[in-house]
C-alpha cells in the first residue's frame, strides 16, 4: 500500500491530495498544536521545576531552549523541504512535537526538561518552515494573503488559549496526565497526516540552494528582515513588561493584565485574516509602512492614556497595526525568493523568515532588561515605538523610490 494507503476510496485519496483546503487546515493544525503545547507548559514549569531540584535561572534556560533550536534550525528545515518536499518535513515536525511532549511528561530532571523545550523548537523550525512554504506553492498569488493571516490567526489563538488549558489540566488530571492527553492528539493529527499521498507537497525539481535571493532583491530582503523583527521584539517587549507598567502605574491586578493583553492578542486574531485578505485584493505595499508607523503611534498614545480601560483600548488597536505590517510580508518574501526561475524555494524562504522571527521574540525581552536599569519603562516603550516607526518610515522612503509591485521590484 505505501504511504497513499490505497484501502481508501480513489475519490478520497485525490481529494486529500489536490485540495487547497485541506493543505490550509493541516498546516493550521500543525501550527496550533506547536503553538499549544508551547504555551502549555507556561502555568507548570514554574512550579515542576522546583520540584526537580531547579531554580529561576534554571526555567529561563528552559525557555530560552526553544528560540535557539528554532533560529538554528529554521534555514535549514526549510532547505530540506525545498529538496524532499513538505510532506516528509511536517510529518518529522510532528513526530518530534509528539517526542518532545512525552519526554515532558517522563521528565524527572532539569537536563530532561531542557532537552525537551530544546526538541520542540525543532519541532517548530520544521513544521512553520515546510507549512508555510505549502501554503505559498499551493495558492500563489491567488488568496495566500489571506491564508497565511489565518495560520497566523491560529497561532494567536493558540497562545491564548494554551496557557488556561494548561492549567486546568494541570489541575485536575496532574502533569504526567496533562502531556498524554497532548500527545494523543498530536499523535491524531500525525495520523491523518500520513494518510495524505507521497505526492502531497512534492519536492522542487530546482531547488534554490543560496539563503540569498539575488543581489538585486538584497535591500528588499534586508527592508523584510527589519519589519519582522521590528514586529516580533514588539510583541515580545509586551509580554513581559506590560504587566509591570501596568502593575505600577494602575495597580491592576494579575486578571485585569491579563484581560489587557488578552485583548491585544484577541485583536490580532481577528485582524490577521482580514489583513490577508486587503492584501490579496489590492496588493498595496503600503499596508507595511503604514502598519509599522502606526505601531509605534499606538505604543506612544497607550504611554500617555490616563486610565485604564482607555489604555487597553489603544493597546488593543497594536494587534490591527502589527497585522497589517507582517502579513503582507509573508507571501513577499517566498515571491522574493521565487523570482528568476527560483520556483520551489519557499522551504528556505519561510525558514529565513522563522529565523528572523525568533530573533525578534529574543530581541524584546533582552533590550527591555538592558535598558532597564538606566531607563523607566515609559522611555523603554517610547524609544521601542521611535525604532519601529522609524524602520517604517524607511521602508516607505525606499519602496516608494525604486519602484515595486505588490512590494516586489519592478523588472523595469
Amino acid at each position: 500500500m505505501g504511504n497513499d494507503f490505497g484501502f481508501l476510496p480513489a475519490a478520497v485519496r485525490q481529494r486529500m491530495g489536490n485540495s487547497r483546503g485541506t493543505a490550509t487546515v493541516l498546516v493550521s493544525a500543525a501550527i496550533f498544536m506547536d503553538v499549544l503545547i508551547y504555551s502549555i507548559v507556561i502555568p507548570i514549569l514554574p512550579s515542576y521545576v522546583l520540584h526537580v531540584g531547579g531554580d529561576e535561572a534554571t526555567l529561563g534556560v528552559i525557555f530560552g531552549a526553544y528560540p535557539v533550536m528554532l533560529f538554528l534550525f529554521s534555514v535549514p528545515m526549510g532547505m530540506l523541504s525545498d529538496r524532499v518536499g513538505r510532506r516528509p518535513i511536517l510529518l518529522s515536525g510532528v513526530g518530534l512535537l509528539a517526542a518532545a511532549t512525552v519526554i515532558f511528561g517522563l521528565a524527572a530532571s532539569v537536563p530532561a526538561l531542557i532537552a525537551a523545550r530544546a526538541l520542540q523548537g525543532v519541532s517548530a523550525a520544521a513544521s512553520w518552515s515546510a507549512g508555510l512554504a505549502l501554503l505559498a506553492e499551493t495558492f500563489g498569488r491567488s488568496g495566500i494573503g489571506r491564508r497565511m493571516g489565518v495560520v497566523m490567526s491560529v497561532m494567536g489563538f493558540g497562545m491564548m488559549v494554551g496557557p488556561v488549558t494548561g492549567g486546568v489540566l494541570y489541575e485536575h488530571l496532574g502533569y504526567v496526565p496533562t502531556f498524554v492527553v497532548a500527545a494523543v492528539f498530536i499523535g491524531l493529527l500525525g495520523l491523518v497526516m500520513l494518510l495524505l499521498p507521497a505526492r502531497f507537497g512534492r519536492p522542487s525539481p530546482s531547488p534554490n540552494r543560496s539563503l540569498m535571493p539575488g543581489s538585486t532583491a538584497l535591500p528588499l530582503l534586508i527592508l523584510y528582515a527589519a519589519v519582522i523583527v521590528a514586529v516580533a521584539a514588539t510583541y515580545s517587549i509586551m509580554e513581559p513588561y506590560m504587566p509591570v507598567y501596568l502593575h505600577d502605574t494602575f495597580a491592576a491586578s494579575p486578571t485585569i493584565i491579563g484581560a489587557v493583553l488578552g485583548a491585544l492578542a484577541f485583536a490580532g486574531v481577528i485582524a490577521q485574516p482580514l489583513a490577508g485578505r486587503v492584501f490579496d485584493r489590492h496588493g498595496g505595499w503600503q499596508m507595511i509602512p503604514a502598519g509599522l508607523i502606526l505601531s509605534g503611534a499606538v505604543i506612544v498614545a497607550a504611554m500617555g492614556a490616563a486610565s485604564l480601560p482607555l489604555l487597553a483600548l489603544i493597546l488593543s488597536m497594536l494587534g490591527v497595526t502589527l497585522s497589517l505590517a507582517l502579513i503582507p510580508v509573508m507571501p513577499l518574501l517566498a515571491e522574493l525568493y521565487c523570482r528568476d526561475g527560483r520556483e520551489g524555494s519557499e522551504g528556505i524562504a519561510y525558514g529565513v523568515f522563522n529565523a528572523l522571527y525568533s530573533v525578534g521574540l529574543a530581541l524584546g525581552p533582552f533590550s527591555g532588561a538592558l535598558l532597564l536599569s538606566a531607563f523607566p519603562l515609559p522611555a523603554i516603550f517610547a524609544g521601542h515605538a521611535f525604532a519601529v516607526a522609524l524602520v517604517g518610515g524607511l521602508g516607505f522612503v525606499y519602496l516608494q523610490r525604486c519602484g515595486v509591485e505588490r512590494g516586489c521590484l519592478t523588472e523595469s
